[in-house]
């Protein structure tokens, strides 16, 4: 059996949505350890869940906003 949905805390929530605003770079912290970078262009309710679409080198992704765990600008060159 799935476990209850638990949205992302609101801090995290605005945070993504004025990076999706900003339009830079930015880096998702996953909550499985792994880093996701690219230019988050839109947040979006669908399904009962919420959502993003990052946009990395290697095309956009949707990406589960439970799956983040911390966004931070990237200001790597």
């Amino acid at each position: 059996m799935h476990s209850a949905y638990e949205p992302i805390s609101c801090e995290l929530h605005s945070a993504l949505e004025l990076a999706a605003m900003r339009r830079r770079p930015a880096r998702l912290h996953m909550v499985d350890g792994s880093w996701q970078d690219g230019i988050i262009l839109d947040v979006w309710t669908a399904q009962g869940r919420e959502w993003l679409c990052l946009r990395r080198a290697d095309g956009d992704v949707e990406i589960d906003l439970t799956h983040i765990q911390q966004v931070q600008e990237n200001t790597a060159s």
